[in-house]
């Protein structure tokens, strides 16, 4: 197991900065211990399940190409979404499927994050309305971590103590300390659901892991009304 990261990075969930890109020889590059917390997802809703997701990356640095490896945070969502719906398609019931067709990368300022947010749910870009809207980084205590206030500013409907219990839990299953001061938040504009995941690509995955099948049900349930 990782050891805990150092204070100053409480917006980590597994024991890296947000914003610097993994190493082999970085913490985030090795598998975190999973312990058992008694907790079941759910299985996926009935029938099938078709939704479109965008992913908003919240990075200065990023934004700024600083990072020769590029946005690795995005790419680590892409890659925990396809999982975890393989995992749940995997459970038996319905079948869940999740494009990705919106993706794109913003500085850590409140009126980018809120743009994007709004075109995507409002579907005043090309590609529609997004079902679900995953945004990756600035959940932290830093003063440029602006996304949990981008995100309430533009929600209809927050849905309050998801992600405060998915950082329980990741803190618990995945041993990371740390993981309970992520402010992230969550909730619904319009028929999108809106959650915020941190910005390190591997705590990301796992809240992610964590979230998505329950994210699932309330897009579902969105799109049913």
């Amino acid at each position: 197991v990782a050891s805990p990261p150092p204070a100053g990075l409480a917006s980590d969930v597994c024991c890296q900065d947000v914003d610097a890109p993994p190493t082999s020889s970085s913490p985030s590059a090795a598998v975190c211990e999973i312990r058992s917390t008694g907790y079941t997802p759910p299985p996926p809703p009935p029938g099938r399940t078709d939704l479109i997701l965008g992913i908003l990356t919240v990075s200065d640095r990023a934004s700024t190409r600083e990072y020769e490896s590029g946005d690795l945070s995005g790419p680590a969502v892409e890659r925990a979404v396809e999982a975890t719906v393989k995992s749940l398609n995997a459970s038996g019931g319905g079948t869940v499927s999740i494009m990705v067709v919106k993706r794109a990368v913003v500085p850590d300022e409140e009126d980018d994050i809120t743009g994007v947010i709004r075109a995507w749910c409002d579907g005043k870009e090309g590609g529609g309305v997004c079902d679900l809207v995953l945004t990756t980084g600035g959940t932290g205590f830093a003063a440029r971590d602006v996304t949990p206030e981008a995100t309430l500013s533009v929600l209809d409907r927050e849905s309050r103590g998801l992600m405060g219990w998915v950082s329980a839990e990741c803190a618990t299953r995945y041993g990371q300390p740390m993981a309970p001061l992520s402010r992230a938040v969550s909730g619904v504009r319009g028929r999108t659901v809106v959650a915020n995941l941190p910005g390190n690509p591997r705590g990301a995955q796992q809240v992610v892991e964590v979230a998505l099948p329950l994210l699932v049900r309330a897009a579902r349930d969105l799109k049913e009304k």
